[in-house]
């Protein structure tokens, strides 16, 4: 590059005033080691955090003698960051009043906008030479903004490429480690309850892989652990110390020095963005948390470069046991991962020279090359970005069905509390149950003893017929039920089993799980058996309320089943403010050794809960309680049903037989059970709650009605997508027939082609 005269360049990027955020400083770094070794005549002044509250005059003053504008990267463009999405509209707006070229790294626009911002955002954007974005989301906001084709670039995170360099810290933690970032939120006293939930399934997996667990702070004081990210990984440290589980708790570093240690993790973990950026840069493979949809486009944006998107995951799946599964999962695959993101990483290094180049030459400081070979929309080859943008709508969507359905679930569940807030208010004081006498003395005795209890028959056989069919039909499709969810038996591994859906895209009989059946007209009579109630009432007492946590029919098919390894029903993942005891399990086929019946530890519920975290029992637990003569086959009648302690250790196996071999279980709970990860209580089938736990039902209503309002925008932005979708497979089509027919006419065509409503 020949010598050019000295140009001066503003930089403005979200550093200085507050916490010291790694990931901000290290776009900064990037960009400004890069402009210098690429135009080693620039001078450069850095704008930062502390001038976002400055007024115009000062806006003024900045760019005085500048010859350009460069705002690094960054996700401020969204209603989340309003101090700085206005410092920035500001210095756009004033550049462009001097006529000076405005160029930028890679942005994250959205997807939070008010009408006011999304307009200023609009005009600021027509007079960007470059615009640089991370995500496709950001890409087709920017075209639908009206920005020409030829000004975007679809690119990687600015410090994608950073040099990381060795810490100055003391301790860094022995290989091979799972590398750990947590933000404030899960720091939060509502959130502790599923940071014990992570906590655990964290150590279980360190456990299963051998690897050791440290925790890598992005955001709070350079050089100490203390708030912010801090915050989180004290608590975690804590968790896991009392479960005799080392965790090394770093100190924020660096931008180098913190993406060194990131690169030498065996595996990633991280609600932070960068964490994720540092880690696919040098192939390792990365799972991201997230509990809004700004954090899921940023997390899947930074996976998407190297083709890793669907490794990003809902806080509260993780929470409910999905952490342990999805890590086991990249775990077993991270090779394929890490070639995939290795080929990646080479083809992006060569985007980036490209872009730079564009960069450079839309400041003034490059002669810009000419026509590349072939159509390279967004800086991208056209199939490659053709397929990225199908795979971000294919995520848009799944995220909005799970968003709407969200909301759904919340308005139900505020519905029925205003409903039970209504019919005490009307009762006045709680019920009692009528006192009945159905099991003796020594049965009593019995199941205090074993932890399970054969009833007898409850069912007639055209009720075991009916109940069979309605719960084949839920499965075929047959009958509908959108509080329904159902479960798919793939006769793999339990850790491997798919998650619940409303439906399966073609009816089966070879389901696992169908839950929800509380909601069902005839499986919710038996839900409330006078037997079953009469038990109830005689563990949580005949003054309290009795509610349902979960109602299913669980099935083996035939010639299949999936291993139900030895568990306890109970713990932090199930998310409740106490423990529910009570389990009713009532054959709707015959249970046999043949056919896989439930196998139990006689007496094992007077163990206590054998973890805090619940679920299956560690083998060490197994080898010690699941001795051989401990354990009991439960063969059970078609129609008869048998009580179990929710704490008894139990496990089931495959059934090999030509007939299914199905069973209904239902959890009750004392009435005023709440779950600690929404605050909600769960359906009333005995007695009723008295009128103080409901001191605010116009306030539930209220919320109900805001509820539907999001829900009806959650369907409305669902059917937005349906309509990108097919935009999108048009583009692509047309993609096809321009490579066929050459280059030519491409950009005059390119931006209807992509533009998305």
């Amino acid at each position: 590059m020949p010598q050019l005269p000295h140009h001066s360049l503003v930089v403005v990027a979200d550093v200085g005033a507050g916490p010291f955020r790694v990931g901000d400083e290290a776009m900064l770094a990037a960009n400004l080691e890069t402009l210098r070794r690429l135009d080693p005549g620039v001078r450069l002044t850095v704008i930062g955090r502390s001038a976002a509250a400055a007024g115009e005059r000062e806006v003024a003053a900045a760019l005085a003698k500048a010859d350009g504008l460069f705002v690094s990267g960054g996700g401020n463009l969204s209603s989340t960051w309003p101090e700085l999405f206005r410092q920035r509209i500001a210095l756009m707006r004033e550049a462009r009043r001097r006529r000076l070229p405005i160029v930028t790294g890679g942005q994250t626009l959205g997807p939070g906008l008010t009408a006011a911002e999304r307009a200023a955002l609009a005009a600021a954007l027509a007079e960007v030479e470059h615009l640089g974005v991370r995500e496709l989301p950001s890409a087709a906001l920017a075209l639908q903004m009206g920005l020409p084709p030829e000004r975007l670039s679809y690119q990687p995170d600015d410090a994608f490429f950073l040099a990381g360099r060795p810490p100055a810290v003391e301790e860094v933690p022995e290989e091979p480690f799972l590398a750990l970032t947590l933000d404030s939120t899960f720091a939060a006293p509502s959130s502790r309850t599923g940071l014990r939930s992570l906590a655990a399934q964290l150590a279980r997996f360190a456990a299963e892989a051998g690897v050791h667990l440290a925790f890598l702070p992005h955001v709070g004081p350079l050089g100490a652990l203390g708030d912010e990210d801090g915050r989180a990984g004290i608590a975690l440290g804590q968790i896991l110390q009392a479960k005799g589980i080392g965790c090394t708790l770093l100190p924020v570093m660096p931008p180098a020095e913190t993406a060194w240690l990131t690169q030498r993790a065996a595996l990633v973990v991280s609600s932070r963005y960068h964490s994720l950026v540092f880690a696919t840069a040098a192939a390792i493979p990365s799972l991201g948390l997230y509990r809004d949809a700004y954090t899921r486009i940023k997390l899947q944006g930074a996976l998407a470069h190297v083709g890793q998107e669907t490794w990003c995951l809902p806080v509260a799946a993780a929470e409910e046991g999905g952490l342990v599964v999805a890590l086991r999962r990249l775990w077993d695959g991270r090779e394929a991962a890490r070639a995939t993101m290795a080929r990646a990483r080479e083809r992006l290094a060569l985007q980036e020279e490209r872009r730079w180049q564009r960069l450079l030459a839309r400041l003034g400081r490059l002669r810009e090359s000419g026509a590349e070979p072939g159509p390279t929309p967004l800086g991208w080859p056209a199939d490659q970005l053709a397929a990225a943008a199908l795979a971000s709508l294919a995520l848009e969507r799944q995220a909005s069905d799970t968003e709407t359905q969200h909301w759904r679930s919340a308005v139900i569940y505020l519905e029925r509390s205003v409903d039970l807030a209504s019919h005490a208010l009307r009762g006045g004081r709680g019920k009692t149950m009528e006192r009945r006498t159905v099991l003796n003395e020594q049965q009593w005795n019995d199941y205090a003893r074993d932890g399970f209890l054969p009833l007898g028959k409850v069912l007639e056989p055209a009720d075991l017929d009916a109940l069979r069919q309605r719960a084949d039909d839920l499965a075929m499709g047959h009958v509908s039920n959108p509080e329904v969810l159902m479960q798919l038996d793939t006769g793999g591994a339990y850790e491997e089993l798919p998650a619940a859906v409303r439906s399966f895209d073609d009816g089966t009989v070879r389901y696992r799980k169908i839950q929800g059946l509380e909601t069902d007209d005839l499986f919710s009579s038996l839900v409330r058996h006078p037997l079953f109630l009469e038990i109830c009432a005689n563990q949580y007492g005949r003054h309290a309320a009795i509610s349902i946590f979960r109602a299913m029919v669980m099935n083996k098919p035939a010639g299949q089943g999936t291993v139900l390894p030895w568990h306890q029903d109970g713990g932090d993942v199930w998310a409740l403010d106490r423990d529910p005891l009570v389990t009713l399990w009532v054959a709707l086929d015959p249970a046999t050794r043949a056919n896989g019946c439930v196998e139990v530890v006689s007496g094992s519920h007077r163990l206590g809960l054998l973890s805090s975290f619940g679920s299956t029992v560690g083998e060490e637990d197994v080898k010690r309680h699941c001795l051989p003569e401990r354990v009991l086959p439960l063969e059970v009648e078609a129609g008869h049903a048998v009580l179990l302690h929710n704490w008894l250790i139990h496990r089931s196996g495959v059934n090999p037989t030509p007939a299914p071999r199905r069973a209904f279980t239902a959890c009750y709970m004392d009435g005023r059970t709440q779950s600690t990860l929404t605050g909600k209580h769960f359906p009333i089938v005995a007695g009723s709650l008295p009128a103080e736990p409901y001191p605010f039902v116009r306030q539930l209503s209220d919320d109900c009605a805001a509820l539907r309002e999001s829900l009806a925008q959650a369907e409305a932005y669902a059917h937005s997508l349906e309509e990108a979708r097919e935009k999108l497979e048009r583009y692509v089509k047309s993609l096809e027939q321009q490579r066929r027919a050459g280059p030519l006419g491409w950009l005059s065509r390119v931006r209807a082609r992509l533009a998305v409503r």
